[in-house]
């Protein structure tokens, strides 16, 4: 490694607090709301330390250690992500202000080679150009893989929430629960009930089941069928299934499907069946 090239790093990192300032100025007028109009003095300060460390880690580029900057990226790509997942910051903005952030770190890289004018070839400054140019898109491919494998897990566990609250099996007493049932339900849904119920049941030893729908107002054949299936499954696992709530138009559509409900007590409301089981 030249000295030169050490020289510009330090300067780099010796001006990383200048670089920072710079930056932020110019965040005001990007065009995303997380970054041009937040006044929250937490994020601001998260901010600050995290741009510290983008310019620390791409100033390694110019050490060409490449085992160090790796290092360097890996750390980097993800604190910045799970921040940005955390804050919910929309990736576009965060790729224009790290645009923003390569444009003043060469700036100053600009300015190291005026100052040494007679110590920097041409040759060098091309290099620089080069390594600063290839490390920053492999830092936004990093940052966008990690933000995309964040995002994907934070989904699964958001939909994971959602699916145990859409598939509430509350017990009662020992042995007793109940299903409440509420809004559309889609062929999604009901294969969900099909996957979770069950297990559910299983897990708190229920061997009696209320499903109450009466908070369900449309139900296609297909999810008809599905319903029908949950029943079977459960009384194949020993548990006794009550129905309550079924409006004609779910009645109707199960008789056209030609499922026999003779097997299943069922009760015009909750309360009645559990007054009578």
């Amino acid at each position: 490694m030249s000295s030169i090239n050490q020289q510009l790093y330090e300067y780099i990192i010796s001006h990383s607090s200048d670089i920072t300032e710079v930056w932020f100025k110019e965040k005001r007028k990007f065009s995303g709301p997380f970054y041009s109009n937040n006044h929250n003095p937490e994020i601001d300060h998260v901010l600050r330390e995290q741009h510290a460390l983008t310019i620390k880690t791409i100033a390694h580029t110019f050490l060409e250690e490449s085992t160090l900057f790796n290092e360097k990226l890996l750390i980097w790509g993800e604190s910045v992500a799970q921040s940005r997942i955390d804050y919910n910051a929309p990736i576009h903005d965060v790729l224009e202000a790290l645009s923003k952030t390569r444009a003043v770190i060469w700036t100053y890289v600009e300015r190291f080679i005026n100052l040494q004018t007679e110590s920097v070839t041409l040759k060098q400054i091309l290099n620089w150009s080069s390594l600063f140019n290839s490390n920053f898109d492999q830092l936004i491919h990093h940052f966008t893989e990690r933000y995309y494998v964040l995002s994907r897990n934070q989904l699964a566990a958001q939909q994971l929430l959602i699916t145990e609250l859409s598939t509430p099996v509350i017990p009662l007493v020992d042995g007793v629960a109940v299903l409440p049932i509420v809004g559309d339900i889609d062929a999604y849904r009901a294969k969900t009930f099909l996957e979770i119920v069950p297990q559910k049941c299983s897990e708190m030893e229920i061997n009696k089941l209320f499903i109450d729908v009466s908070g369900v107002l449309i139900m296609d054949t297909r999810v008809a069928n599905e319903m029908f299936k949950l029943i079977q499954i459960l009384s194949l696992l020993g548990i006794e299934t009550y129905i309550s709530g079924i409006s004609p138009e779910v009645a109707q559509t199960s008789i056209q499907l030609g499922h026999n409900w003779s097997d299943v007590p069922t009760y015009s409301t909750l309360k009645q069946a559990l007054a009578k089981n």
